[in-house]
């Protein structure tokens, strides 16, 4: 009786174990239809592009570097505004004290009152209201401020979408790291119940007088030793999970939805010399290069255009006086073409020309590490997934090698011709190698999700 149950836990070992291997849930097997990791994969990536809070705040920044934009360039429109002031004045010259003699004598003289002689006016006037519009029509500073605007937009919107880039490899790894995690719980806690069986069938071996008490002591601690490994494999995957959920704006202990293992990432059979070009020409870095040096120029232009003069047209009405009356005596209108030029500032503009300069040449040597840096990237992973896929290979023989003799020795251990320890190291191996190879597998399927960040062979949305 002992021996049936012992085989029966068995037989159920090496189908959990297979079914681990397999990516199969435990308690489903073939009947259920998972959607495949393609598909999965690439709803939480959408999904975390749109509620990631790291990746908002940098589209918030992309955000106001835009508005930047659209002010730089208002300033080219004209500008209008009304501009009122009353004042209350105490010890001020009034006219009428040099006006209204004069004018007496001279009325005095041609014997009519034909002059005022009740003049009462204080400068300046008690009030003053107009409305006022103004116009760049000639300004280097403008011109190299909307080319600066510009450029550190883009240099912005660059890194938007370097982090998006970013998160789309973190949100694969994190659910390949999560999914790999929880296969290997669900491996470990398969083992459980047949070494339980084991301990028990050992302690009434030993009161039988049939094994000595080490063989007990064997199976106990290979028992511990496999919780202690299960316990904290599941404090990982725990880990990974909250993790995961982190990146998608969920809580930490929201659900993740696993895929056959069979579906997992495939690399494209692309060229050592294509991936490269094609990182070379979409990798988000790269343009975030460009616009630095696009920026340094656009300092090295406004520093410049302190040696230019600048040009501006301004008008006003409105009406000035003692109080508010609207008359032809009262209203005042003005144009003016304002010029204005710096012929000497001590080498101010030379120092900051000196200063863009050197911007440039960093961004420049900032452009070529990054080329490079990108370039071993794509070399390191092409060469990452060419190894992965070569353990996979090997992990799949060592497989099938260990299942195939851990079937046998279970043969003999239920025929009586194989001892415990024989039994407890083919369990072990065999347990080992279906681990490995799903650590191998998904190993595989993290160097492809690198290569695919490496070499930007995704497709982010606009």
């Amino acid at each position: 009786m002992f021996l049936r149950k012992s085989s029966l836990l068995r037989r159920r070992l090496s189908v959990a174990l297979s079914m681990c291997a397999a990516g199969l849930p435990l308690g489903l097997g073939a009947q259920s239809a998972p959607p495949t990791a393609r598909t999965l994969l690439d709803g939480y990536v959408s999904e975390a592009l749109r509620a990631n809070l790291a990746l908002a705040q940098q589209q918030a920044q992309f955000a106001r570097s835009n508005a930047a934009v659209r002010e730089v360039r208002a300033g080219y429109r004209p500008s209008v505004g009304i501009n009122a002031r009353y004042s209350e004045v105490s010890g001020v010259v009034n006219i009428g004290d040099f006006i209204n003699p004069a004018y007496d004598a001279l009325n005095q003289l041609i014997g009519q009152s034909r002059f005022p002689t009740n003049v009462n006016t204080t400068l300046p006037f008690k009030q003053e209201s107009r409305f006022e519009l103004t116009m760049p029509i000639f300004n280097g500073a403008l011109r190299a401020a909307n080319a600066a605007a510009r450029a550190q937009r883009d240099l912005v919107g660059a890194g938007t979408r370097t982090v998006m880039r970013q998160l789309a490899a973190d949100v694969q790894l994190a659910w390949l790291g999560y999914a790999s995690l929880d296969r290997a719980v669900a491996t470990l806690d398969a083992t459980l119940p047949l070494l339980d069986e084991n301990v028990r069938v050992s302690t009434r071996l030993i009161a039988a007088g049939q094994a000595t008490p080490d063989a007990l002591l064997r199976v106990r601690a290979e028992r511990s030793e496999v919780q202690q490994q299960l316990d904290d494999t599941r404090r990982q995957r725990d880990a990974t999970r909250r993790a995961f959920n982190l990146l998608r704006d969920k809580d930490a202990n929201t659900p993740i939805t696993l895929a056959d293992d069979s579906t997992l990432l495939a690399v494209d059979s692309l060229s050592l010399s294509a991936l490269l070009a094609h990182a070379a020409s979409h990798r988000e870095e790269l343009a975030q290069a460009g616009s630095g040096i696009r920026l340094a120029d656009a300092q090295k232009q406004l520093a410049t255009s302190g040696y230019l003069p600048s040009l501006g047209f301004s008008t006003s009405y409105g009406i000035q006086g003692n109080d508010y009356r609207v008359s032809k005596n009262t209203d005042v209108a003005l144009a003016n073409l304002v010029f204005s030029w710096n012929l000497f500032n001590g080498g101010q503009t030379r120092a900051r020309q000196q200063q863009a300069l050197a911007l440039r040449s960093e961004a420049q040597l900032r452009q070529r590490e990054a080329a490079r840096a990108i370039a071993m990237q794509v070399e390191n992973a092409f060469d990452g997934v060419n190894t992965a896929r070569s353990a996979l290979a090997s992990a799949n023989d060592r497989f099938v090698a260990a299942e195939r003799a851990f079937a046998l020795v279970q043969r003999r251990f239920a025929e009586g011709l194989a001892a415990p320890i024989e039994f407890i190291a083919a369990r072990s191996s065999f347990t080992s190698s279906a681990i490995n190879q799903i650590l191998t597998r998904f190993s595989f399927a993290t160097r492809v999700v690198e290569l695919e960040r490496a070499a930007a062979l995704r497709q982010l949305p606009e």
